[in-house]
């Protein structure tokens, strides 16, 4: 006797027709980053298509565009997806005294070059310089995600320790872009240049050491 055919579960045959597994969607899009990563980096923003992006990920042109309403939004998704893949350096909130707050500026400066200067920082900078005039939206997306969370970061951090009584500082905000200009910006366009190497841990914790000496000594309470 023949076993009678089970209907099917609802929605299965919608799931069929429909969009595909959770899990597939995320792949696909990792896919689609990745091969976007390559192709912004290689290409530059303006010659890179959305179709060669689409061959190299395996997808159609409208599965990128229903991760990503534009090639702007799918170059900082990029580049939010790079940073977010480590983990951001933070700093110590514990400090309590003077020689703790130079000692704990130092180490997270130290710490978010080393997160910062790697050789995609430096092409993701030139390809963003060189297609600023064009797209002004890919130079500001690139500080939006690069150099202004950590400007962020940081002056949170020196109004805390304002509010503890260990600085006096009129802008926090001016504050930590001082500190990671001379730490970050300033190698960064250096090596981007091609004038000189991405600096070695040990330059980078020299560069921490120096700004952050001359900052306290303006800005430390007395």
């Amino acid at each position: 006797m023949d076993t009678p055919e089970m209907p099917p579960e609802p929605g299965s045959e919608a799931r069929k027709r429909g969009r595909p597994p959770r899990g597939t969607e995320a792949l696909r899009r990792d896919q689609v980053l990745k091969a976007a990563e390559a192709a912004f980096l290689d290409r530059g923003f303006g010659n890179a298509s959305m179709e060669a992006v689409a061959k190299e990920a395996g997808v159609s042109k409208k599965t990128i565009y229903a991760f990503f309403a534009t090639k702007e939004a799918l170059f900082e998704a990029v580049m939010r997806c790079h940073i977010e893949s480590s983990e951001r350096p933070e700093p110590d909130i514990n400090v309590r005294n003077a020689e703790e707050l130079e000692r704990a500026l130092v180490d997270y400066l130290a710490r978010l070059a080393q997160f910062i200067l790697g050789p995609f920082a430096v092409r993701l900078f030139k390809a963003s310089i060189a297609e600023a005039d064009r797209f002004p939206e890919i130079a500001a997306a690139f500080y939006r995600q690069g150099g202004l969370r950590s400007i962020h970061q940081l002056e949170e951090w020196l109004k805390a320790q304002k509010k503890k009584g260990l600085l006096m500082l009129d802008d926090p905000f001016q504050g930590a872009k001082l500190l990671t200009s001379f730490v970050i910006l300033e190698p960064l366009r250096a090596a981007a240049l091609g004038v000189a190497p991405l600096p070695s841990i040990e330059d980078m914790r020299g560069r921490a050491l120096f700004s952050a000496g001359i900052f306290l000594r303006g800005c430390a309470a007395k």
